[in-house]
């Protein structure tokens, strides 16, 4: 099953997200195939946008298994994703990337 999930950011976390993004970025490249695409969630779309969170397309057994994902993330570990994470169930159907 597939889920997309956003991760809004507490305010003022801003320096703490770029001193512990190389740690998130990590963890979520060592998930493997579980990942499918995440990037930042922008404030605006002006090219030099400040990043207000994270979003991902997960694919994982059910949501438990997301939230245990997401819950190891450093974001999470060190308070910068707020409480109000989103984990919505999806099925992909178009587009670049789509399952097989």
């Amino acid at each position: 099953m597939f889920f997309i999930v956003l991760a809004y950011d507490k305010p003022g976390m801003l320096a703490q997200r770029l001193a512990h993004r190389p740690a998130h970025v990590d963890y979520w490249v060592g998930q493997g195939d579980a990942l499918k695409v995440a990037g930042a969630m922008l404030a605006s779309d002006a090219a030099d946008a400040t990043p207000i969170g994270s979003s991902f397309l997960i694919e994982a057994e059910d949501e438990a298994a997301v939230r245990a994902l997401v819950a190891a993330d450093p974001f999470t570990i060190e308070g910068i994703f707020g409480d109000d994470v989103t984990v919505q169930p999806v099925r992909p159907a178009l587009g670049v990337w789509r399952p097989a």
